[in-house]
């Protein structure tokens, strides 16, 4: 922490038997001199300011009347008088709030209670200049070591995920082949049961390794979108026919609501197709006893383009809101714990969609339901019109 020692510059002082004209004449030889203290025995007395004094001894019958008196006579019985140990910060908010005329009459520092030097609005500038330089210098430093260690970081998930997915894989795909019973029936089938939990506790894990990758991804700004026309229904649909099989197995079913003559998005079909994924997924793994999720899409008055997914399953306390929504977040609760997950799901859909320009909204009120709204601006919808002009040109 600085302190005001710093700010003492080594000024002239007098007595307080000098001559008002002495002291006139101490300020004519040194045209950069703020200030003069009046000291006696090493301590304090007053502060003859340059401008004050100057003023007093140019008018007409100043110079008779004061040249001869001693400087006690124009000096500031009462000025700021600082101790060299105060921080910096303090003394600032200090006048401030108290003695803004120190900025420019000037203040007086000491040491022990002995005078030390005259601060000045000058040297307060100058240190701030010299304290803001290594600031920046410091903020510099700790924003390159922040991007070596995301490129360290990412580099790491980007090799650790190669590594593990390589075996995960055979695990997935030996599995799936014992499971289709290529070779014969398994036997005995509780190992049939074994088997099938193998492979899904692979693809759950793959799932994970995939999801830390991505979001490493966004965080070190190294997605690139891979924009084309995308028919948004179409993906909708895509995704509902991975996801029935798990819906219906919980006893949930999937509903689209998509009006007539739903223009195309320009976007990243297949992140557009991760989100969707994501969202469903959640609401299936948190609807309860609610039988029904809703996937809806519509084109609002202002021309943004929302797609909205819908339960009335646990929903989320209000309280956990903006945490589900930061990386590795989850919401409290007996039943959200018992789902499987990361936290990374709306996270990542927030990445996402935002890296599309748009933005994700989260409705959720704990025991009704959860509405999240993936809203991408006007820009991202196709005009049929200008779509086939583009075509035409091309």
């Amino acid at each position: 922490m600085d302190i005001i020692e710093a700010l003492a510059t080594d000024a002239p002082v007098v007595g307080p038997d000098a001559l008002c004209a002495e002291v006139y004449e101490i300020f004519s030889g040194e045209t950069d001199l703020l200030a003069i203290a009046v000291v006696e025995d090493g301590k304090p007395l007053g502060l003859v300011n340059r401008h004050e004094l100057t003023l007093r001894l140019a008018d007409r019958f100043g110079r008779p009347l004061f040249e001869k008196k001693p400087i006690t006579r124009l000096m500031d019985s009462t000025p700021l008088i600082v101790d060299g140990r105060m921080s910096i910060e303090l003394l600032g908010q200090f006048i401030l709030d108290e003695r803004p005329a120190a900025l420019t009459q000037g203040f007086i520092v000491t040491k022990n209670d002995l005078y030390a030097g005259i601060g000045t609005p000058l040297s307060m500038l100058q240190m701030s200049v010299v304290r803001a330089k290594m600031r920046s210098a410091e903020l510099e430093q700790a924003k390159i070591a922040a991007e070596t260690a995301n490129r360290t970081k990412s580099m790491f998930l980007a090799n650790m995920s190669h590594e593990l997915r390589t075996p995960l894989n055979a695990i997935i795909g030996f599995t799936d082949f014992m499971r289709a019973e290529t070779l014969g029936r398994i036997e005995p089938r509780q190992y049939a049961e074994y088997i099938e939990d193998v492979n899904e506790s692979g693809k759950h894990l793959l799932n994970v390794i995939n999801a830390i990758l991505d979001m490493s991804k966004v965080e070190a700004n190294r997605l690139v979108l891979q924009e084309d026309y995308v028919d948004i229904e179409d993906v909708a649909r895509v995704v509902m026919r991975m996801l029935r099989e798990t819906a219906m197995r919980r006893g949930i079913n999937l509903h689209l609501d998509a009006p007539a003559g739903l223009p195309d998005i320009y976007a990243d079909g297949q992140l557009m197709r991760q989100i969707l994924v994501n969202l469903i997924n959640n609401s299936i793994k948190f609807s309860g006893e609610s039988k029904d999720i809703y996937i809806r899409m519509q084109i609002t008055e202002t021309g943004e383009f929302v797609l909205t997914v819908e339960d009335h399953g646990i929903g989320i306390a209000e309280r956990d809101l903006a945490q589900v929504l930061e990386p590795f977040g989850q919401a409290e609760g007996h039943l959200a714990r018992k789902a499987e997950g990361t936290g990374l799901g709306l996270p990542l859909c927030k990445a996402l969609t935002e890296a599309h320009g748009g933005r994700l909204e989260l409705h959720s009120i704990w025991g009704k339901g959860t509405r999240v709204d993936v809203i991408l601006p006007a820009s991202r919808i196709i005009d049929l019109k200008t779509s086939d002009r583009m075509q035409t040109l091309v």
